[in-house]
């Protein structure tokens, strides 16, 4: 394996545009990339089971999961990482004297704090993933790997000051992920290499936004979308075009790898 490449590609606004629609020049490019013996992997802050028919698109049997804490290589889960039941109880308990909605993600299904909140909807519409299951209490009876933190920019120093046991990535106005500490795609990664024993220097990675960055950073060629946030354009070693100007395609034809 010491000769074998990887190709890491995040999801939104890498492979998806506006939260469906995969570019017609990334479905051949990444068929293209296959066909040459390249492992195509997928690097998300999605669960495996919200990727929006991604997966069977494009072929793709290895999935870095949210963020890191989940792993499957060929369909199997080799590395897991769930947060905390009791950090979650805390985090839980604040959030409800806030009057702030958590969304709590399991491998397979997500489930809220809350009947209905026109935040949760609308954020994950956006991305085409179905609205979590009203179930309180489910992260007491199931693992769970990530959470969502519905509040606005100026209340989240209420949670990013008091849990030393999580992380909080901003994605969206209204929300921010908690992951476990230390926890990122690359660290994910790690995992999935040293299982396969493929060399740092032979993987690449795409992404766009502040998720990506440790990732960008850490494998042997970090490429940053053109439409991507300002930051992770910094944190990559080459920036490609937009992903509506056949970003993908152009990004693996620079490195040889199409």
């Amino acid at each position: 394996m010491a000769k074998q490449k990887v190709v890491f590609f995040d999801i939104d606004g890498t492979l998806l545009h506006d939260g469906d629609f995969i570019p017609e020049s990334t479905k051949k490019a990444v068929k293209q990339l296959q066909e040459n013996g390249v492992y195509v992997a997928i690097a998300t802050g999605r669960g495996p089971a919200m990727l929006a028919g991604v997966r069977e698109t494009l072929g793709i049997d290895t999935v870095i999961g949210y963020n890191g804490q989940i792993v499957i290589h060929q369909n199997e889960v080799i590395y897991k990482r769930p947060q905390p039941t009791m950090e979650l109880e805390h985090l839980t308990e604040r959030a409800s004297r806030n009057g702030h909605t958590l969304v709590f993600l399991g491998e397979k299904a997500g489930y809220t704090t809350k009947a209905a909140d026109e935040n949760v909807a609308a954020s994950l519409g956006e991305l085409d993933i179905p609205l979590p299951v009203y179930a309180p209490d489910h992260y007491k009876t199931e693992d769970i790997f990530q959470t969502l933190v519905y509040c606005k920019p100026e209340d989240e120093a209420e949670y990013t000051n008091n849990y030393a046991a999580f992380d909080f990535i901003r994605w969206h106005p209204h929300a921010m992920d908690a992951i476990n500490a230390g926890s990122s795609k690359a660290e994910g990664i790690k995992h999935f290499l040293k299982l396969t024993d493929i060399k740092v220097e032979n993987t690449f990675a795409f992404g766009d936004a502040l998720n990506d960055l440790e990732m960008l950073k850490f494998v042997g060629t970090g490429i940053a979308m053109g439409n991507g946030l300002e930051e992770t354009k910094a944190a990559a070693d080459y920036v490609t075009k937009h992903i509506l100007e056949d970003g993908i395609a152009h990004g693996l034809k620079k490195f040889n790898l199409i």
